[in-house]
């Protein structure tokens, strides 16, 4: 890690200062919805599966008591044995595709909108784990859900929904859309090695929706800043390889997580002269429990304002960030400034600044 720090990185940012006058629209985020599938795999699950851990060192270890998954049980046992494969269950329907996923976050993302809401224009997918090579998986969840629009793929990793958010505020700023539809599905619990104690028992699966737009009257959470940076010389730290499991250097990724979930929200702080005062609520990539805490003391950020699910939900990948954003979406009051913070393979990490409108 210490290479990829050294070397000159990429900083893409789009906004102004929340004093300035905004020469483009600001677009809002007016409806998000979550998902979590309803089979659990708890701590005393991964004590069965015979790989050299127990309930209480996983929770030790990285705070997190339960996860999500796609898979059924058996499914899981099967495949820690060798006794099945993951092209097997595929073959078998035993793998609920992403599409179906976003129906239950999309419906509640509508919802939430109300009678303001409006077809996308756009609709942005970011998943690591996809159902396609080909087509592109925005374009499968948009038939999913009876939407016939521009669809495609933007996949940042874990960092997907800000980088996705970034890419959302861009076309909405510049007029080529009105309104924004984003999905991020993840189903890691797919891809990890189940004999693998130190990856598998972080990931838990999820999916998010969001519908942003610029349209005059738009509630919800107004996009302030936000900004995406990246040192690709790390490329090689976090890994999903095609047809392979995931994998990643633990204590490098560790270290990288801290040190830039700190970084980008001390930056997106900084370029709208805010203190950790001012910020109501923090929102960061779900990765560990313990990683979490780590940079909320380091932020200076109190115990409350910090909103996280990762101890019940695991590490969603670019799902966790909006999905604690759509769960904690009842408490937002006018005036609420929400820091998000996201890390992910790339190496790349990302920062946005909400505003409650």
């Amino acid at each position: 890690m210490a290479a990829c720090t050294q070397l000159k990185v990429t900083h893409l940012i789009v906004g102004a200062t929340m004093n300035a006058r905004p020469t483009t629209p600001v677009p809002v985020i007016t409806g998000m919805g979550h998902y979590f599938p309803s089979t659990r795999l708890t701590n005393q699950f991964y004590e069965g599966l015979d790989i050299g851990t127990s309930a209480m060192w996983i929770e030790e270890r990285v705070g997190i008591l339960e996860r999500r998954t796609v898979l059924a049980l058996e499914d899981v046992t099967k495949l820690r044995r060798g006794e099945t494969t993951l092209a097997e269950l595929r073959q078998h329907g035993r793998i609920l595709p992403i599409g179906e996923m976003c129906r239950e976050p999309w419906a509640m993302a509508k919802n939430r909108t109300g009678d303001f809401y409006a077809d996308p224009n756009v609709v942005i997918a970011g998943t690591s784990v996809p159902d396609w090579d080909i087509p592109a998986n925005a374009c499968s969840i948009a038939a999913t859900l009876g939407l016939e629009t521009t669809a495609f793929d933007v996949n940042s990793a874990c960092s997907s929904f800000v980088v996705d958010l970034h890419v959302a505020r861009g076309l909405l700023g510049n007029g080529q859309a009105t309104d924004v539809a984003i999905f991020n599905a993840e189903r890691y619990s797919t891809r990890v090695n189940f004999s693998d104690r130190a990856s598998s028992v972080l990931f838990g699966d999820g999916a998010a929706a969001t519908l942003v737009s610029t349209r005059p009257g738009a509630k919800g959470l107004a996009v302030r800043d936000t900004v995406v940076i990246s040192s690709p010389a790390g490329n090689q730290h976090v890994k999903l390889p095609d047809g392979d499991f995931f994998s990643q250097n633990g204590a490098a990724v560790q270290k990288f997580a801290v040190t830039k979930t700190v970084a980008v929200t001390q930056e997106i702080m900084q370029r709208q002269n805010l203190k950790p005062s001012d910020i109501t609520y923090f929102v960061a990539h779900q990765a560990n429990y313990r990683m979490l805490m780590s940079a909320v003391e380091k932020l200076g950020f109190s115990p409350e304002k910090h909103l996280c699910n990762v101890q019940h939900y695991g590490n969603q990948g670019g799902a966790g960030a909006p999905n604690v954003l759509s769960m904690n979406w009842d408490k937002y009051k006018v005036g609420d400034l929400i820091a998000v913070a996201v890390v992910g393979s790339g190496l790349t990490w990302a920062g946005a600044l909400l505003e409650v409108v």
